[in-house]
């Protein structure tokens, strides 16, 4: 995981740069305590377990106070290629996009530009690490950055199972994480902070936490905070329903980037969703189009 989210800068590309509600999920009485063996187990077993996903969508957007409303068309094969499709609410062509595990192509339809290049020069340029595998996990809604061979801390309420990564002694007590607006807010002792930047790596700082639906142990929201330098992704899952009679699949997101002085909001619902049909990924440039020039 990228200490800058890399997850910003693919959301400004596609549409270049609603507030997304926070769902409650109500529940009852207090839910029994579950073993973190369980509940891992139950995480691998509602992995998606397909080849290809083809879905439309629409959303609304308020990244930096810039609103947008479009809809969409998504197509997956599986840890190979993410093909996406953004129109106006007309349905005019706005933007087309093709992401590789090494490559990007971008097309501007609105200004007749294009971009050709990889994931690296673009990481470099904007300072982020971006992975391919990170935003096909977060399109379809998979935990992002769960690795099963991690240790977690486990806890319940009356509502959901949570999972969240053990930090260590000393940047715990060089912070104080307070929830709020549904993403954390991090106050530093200078000292100990300090102290603990010089003793661990970059991805002992990242706090990660997955809430999952106590009848079916689908994914309900996943949070994951940076703490040492105030970053953070929120996305909630809602209205879940069973595809093909075999995958559930949550039709609207609420998803939230923030940073100290940045905030991204996306609202998604996903309709038409298809598994594991014969596709193409059409990606044309005319030769009308010009390169995207790097803009200061």
């Amino acid at each position: 995981m990228s200490r800058k989210f890399g997850y910003i800068l693919l959301l400004s590309l596609l549409i270049f740069s609603s507030c997304a509600k926070k769902r409650a999920i109500e529940g009852g009485e207090k839910l029994s305590s579950k073993s973190l063996k369980f509940l891992q187990n139950e995480i691998e077993e509602n992995r998606l377990d397909y080849e290809t996903f083809n879905a439309r969508f629409n959303a609304k957007t308020d990244i930096n106070n810039e609103k947008l409303s479009f809809k969409g068309t998504l197509k997956i094969k599986r840890d190979s290629i993410i093909w996406l499709s953004l129109t106006k609410l007309g349905g005019v062509e706005m933007i087309r996009l093709v992401l590789t595990k090494d490559s990007i192509k971008f097309i501007n339809k609105w200004d007749k530009e294009y971009y050709l290049g990889t994931i690296d020069k673009i990481n470099k340029l904007e300072n982020v690490e971006l992975s391919y595998l990170q935003i096909q996990d977060l399109l379809l809604g998979e935990l992002i950055e769960y690795d099963p061979d991690e240790k977690f801390n486990t806890s319940h309420d009356n509502s959901t199972y949570l999972l969240t990564s053990r930090n260590k002694s000393n940047i715990r007590k060089a912070t104080t994480i307070i929830e709020g607006d549904s993403l954390m807010e991090i106050d530093f002792e200078e000292k100990k902070l300090q102290k603990a930047l010089e003793k661990n790596s970059e991805s002992d700082f990242i706090i990660k936490n997955y809430y999952l639906l106590p009848d079916n142990f689908w994914l309900a929201r996943q949070t994951i905070n940076i703490v040492d330098v105030q970053q953070a992704l929120d996305i909630i899952y809602d209205n879940y329903m069973i595809v093909e009679e075999k995958y559930p699949f949550a039709m609207n997101q609420f998803i939230r980037i923030a940073s100290a002085n940045k905030s991204s909001r996306i609202e998604i619902e996903y309709s038409e969703i298809q598994f594991n049909r014969d596709d193409s990924y059409p990606f044309k440039i005319s030769s009308k189009y010009e390169p995207i020039k790097k803009r200061n």
